[in-house]
């Protein structure tokens, strides 16, 4: 009899074992932990940019950012933003077990976001609220906070009531740590303030690569969110307001007209425009000879707008390996505001900035392409009288 009843024991074990095999698990999959502000979840590491505060755990009990939203599945979520000065935020963990490469999985999770999150802009300084919606991007790699290899990511999420998201995941690697993060609506034209909220992230299963998987599934409703009693009016009843209306805002003024390298645009905070007429020799952050009118052209914009501070941004090619390709778009940045310093240009206007090989105008694999690649971009910062 025992024979029998440990031969029933060893069968189960097996058949548990088979259910579940290749199925990656994650540590505190629901972001359960003490809500605050400028906190991780326990399990989760904090893979922000330096000088900016982590991700929240909401909801917040002291509504710091206004965020009040129930959670989908226990007790609290995860908040994370995108901002206006190209910062955003993510959170990393090592998985329960490697990634096969070649090998697609399921990632399963709910999303929303807020129609709250108030906090303050890092351009303007001034109060903004975070509601623009973005998306959800999950990487591998093999280390906490590496960036490692775009796995998938998820739509645009509008919807303020929580929703199934269920991504493929497609690594081309053995990845042993995963990386969540928010990111912006791309193409990106400039950087914004937006909020997603994270719940419920279910183990990563095996799938069929040529298998659709349902990128959102139809609203799901929480006791919390359906809609309370309308409250009764506060306000005066129409016709006696009538009688003393407020008044109109004035209009805001529409900012100037410039031109700069290839762009037409408005001299506003946000405005990008792109000088595809400096160039540099190759795998080297030396200027070559024929870019000095593109230069001086640049330098002529900040004499004739002094109260405008500027980030030099540098690109490189789609073709180039990532590592390399971070390194020497920071060093052509560093190279373009050294010689704008020749110039007479106060440095203190002037931001460096490498994007690598992240944003790339074209994808084809030729030298016309690499070319409008590897470019330079400049975006307005601050406009020193609008503060």
């Amino acid at each position: 009899m025992h024979n029998f009843f440990l031969t029933i024991l060893t069968i189960l074990s097996a058949a548990l074992v088979a259910q579940t095999e290749g199925t990656i698990l994650l540590t505190n999959p629901s972001f359960e932990d003490m809500p605050r502000v400028g906190a991780v979840p326990k399990g989760w590491s904090d893979c922000g940019f330096p000088g900016e505060t982590p991700v929240d755990i909401q909801p917040d009990p002291l509504r710091t950012f206004k965020v009040e939203k129930q959670a989908q599945h226990q007790y609290t979520y995860l908040g994370m933003v995108t901002r206006d000065n190209d910062t955003w935020e993510r959170v990393s963990q090592r998985m329960s077990g490697p990634m096969v490469a070649g090998q697609c999985y399921e990632f399963s999770v709910r999303l929303a976001r807020s129609e709250r999150y108030l906090s303050r802009s890092r351009v303007t300084d001034s109060d903004d609220n975070y509601d623009t919606p973005i998306l959800l991007r999950v990487r591998g790699s093999y280390g906490i906070c590496d960036e490692g290899e775009v796995l998938g990511q998820s739509p645009l999420v509008t919807s303020q009531t929580w929703r199934e998201y269920r991504i493929k995941l497609e690594p081309q690697e053995p990845y042993t740590h995963i990386m969540l993060e928010a990111y912006y609506k791309t193409p990106i034209f400039f950087p914004y303030n937006g909020n997603i909220l994270l719940d419920n992230v279910q183990p990563l299963t095996p799938v069929a690569c040529d298998q659709d998987l349902w990128e959102e599934t139809p609203e799901v409703v929480t006791e919390a969110e359906v809609p309370a009693p309308a409250a009764e009016p506060t306000t005066p009843p129409a016709r006696e307001t009538a009688r003393n209306p407020a008044p109109a805002p004035a209009p805001k003024p529409a900012a100037p007209r410039v031109r700069l390298g290839q762009t037409a645009g408005e001299l506003k905070i946000g405005q990008i425009f792109s000088i595809e007429n400096i160039r540099f020799r190759a795998n080297s952050a030396e200027i070559e000879e024929d870019s000095k009118e593109a230069l001086e052209e640049i330098a002529d914009f900040l004499r004739s707008n002094t109260d405008v501070v500027v980030e030099i941004g540098g690109h490189a090619s789609y073709q180039a390996g990532a590592v390399f390709a971070k390194s020497i778009s920071e060093e052509r940045a560093v190279a373009v505001i050294n010689y704008l310093n020749t110039l007479q240009i106060d440095g203190t206007r002037l931001l460096p900035k490498g994007y690598g090989r992240n944003r790339p105008v074209c994808i084809e694999n030729t030298p016309e392409c690499n070319q409008r690649n590897q470019r330079v971009e400049v975006k307005i910062l601050r406009i020193r009288s609008s503060r």
